[in-house]
């Protein structure tokens, strides 16, 4: 799940989550209600749907080995790796029931390898001393407010380009739902799904479930998204949010290979689950900054031959778990103040 995904992603599953469980009114709430709170709801759990959103994070070191085609290919030390991206969501056209966005990102990715042992003189993916990744990718996406079983339910479909520094690559999609099953005063569960069009992902289709939950007579709760995170968080102060738990989520790019014998541009998927704590401040009315880290653990790391699927890989690596920080800075000019 690229950084697209994963916001359109963020769309689908807690639309409905924030929306009731910031109101315990029973009634039913008008369309313009329902598409304000979504929105600032959305804004408020994650930053890379906010207008402008910057981050700038770091793996530390850890050791590694790799196997091409199924056989050992090379082991060595990831001394470091860097990763930048900036993100912007401009609304376009919205009426009581439908909007449509337009998102624009960019990700810079860097492996610093070391102590590389070649059992192969092929050049694929890693090699002594730093590698640098850019990658671009834009998105339009739709979506449209209703109601199902007689619930509010939200359904969302997106239009993905991307490629990288060496020109467009690939022509992408999803689609989903997401509505609510149930609803308390401190309790909110939603039920949904999301399929993506494109052969490559590591997970082209999966059921979305989530669970909110405010603990009486606590400033805790709970928040658990399948497949994407299982929080405890509390507010601190009057600006700021603690949290405390593990994310999953994915890094992924496109890899141009100069080796014979190889098609020339490849991508490379890196899944993992992050785990430790994230604050959040709010600086401003409209600027809010973000800090996490912890351990990092690594799932599944392949390199496949563009737009084939992805378990039909060349080139996979094992990495060793390591520490890892964050930071990021989000600009909303549309927040409007806080309240």
């Amino acid at each position: 799940m690229n950084k697209i995904n994963y916001l359109t992603f963020c769309l689908l599953v807690l639309a409905t989550t924030t929306i009731f469980s910031q109101s315990t009114e029973k009634t039913k709430q008008p369309t313009d209600s329902l598409k304000q709170k979504t929105v600032v709801g959305i804004k408020e759990k994650f930053p890379r749907t906010r207008f402008l959103n910057f981050e700038y994070g770091q793996s530390l070191s850890r050791n590694f080995d790799s196997e091409l085609f199924g056989e050992a290919f090379q082991e060595g030390d990831i001394k470091a790796q860097q990763t930048f991206s900036a993100a912007a969501n401009i609304p376009l056209y919205k009426t009581r029931k439908w909007t449509l966005t337009g998102s624009l990102n960019y990700q810079f990715n860097e492996f610093e390898f070391d102590g590389l042992d070649n059992t192969s003189t092929t050049n694929v993916f890693e090699q002594n001393g730093i590698v640098g990744f850019h990658n671009f990718s834009a998105a339009l996406s739709s979506t449209y407010f209703s109601t199902l079983f007689k619930k509010p339910v939200i359904y969302n479909a997106s239009f993905i380009v991307d490629g990288n520094d060496k020109g467009f690559e690939r022509i992408k999609g999803l689609v989903g739902l997401s509505f609510i099953i149930k609803r308390t005063q401190r309790t909110t569960i939603t039920l949904g799904a999301i399929v993506f069009v494109d052969p490559t992902s590591q997970l082209p289709f999966f059921p979305t479930f989530s669970y909110n939950h405010k603990f009486k007579n606590s400033k805790w709760e709970v928040d658990f998204i399948l497949p994407q995170r299982l929080l405890f968080r509390r507010f601190v102060g009057n600006n700021g949010r603690f949290s405390i738990g593990s994310t999953f989520g994915s890094t992924g790019f496109y890899v141009n290979v100069d080796s014979p014998g190889f098609a020339d541009t490849f991508e490379y998927s890196q899944l993992e689950i992050k785990s430790g704590i994230i604050y959040e401040h709010r600086i401003s009315d409209y600027l809010i900054g973000t800090f996490q880290g912890g351990l990092q653990n690594f799932i599944s790391n392949r390199l496949t031959e563009k737009a084939e699927p992805t378990q039909d890989f060349i080139y996979e690596n094992n990495q060793d778990a390591t520490g890892y920080f964050q930071i990021g800075i989000s600009i909303d000019p549309f927040a409007g103040k806080k309240k």
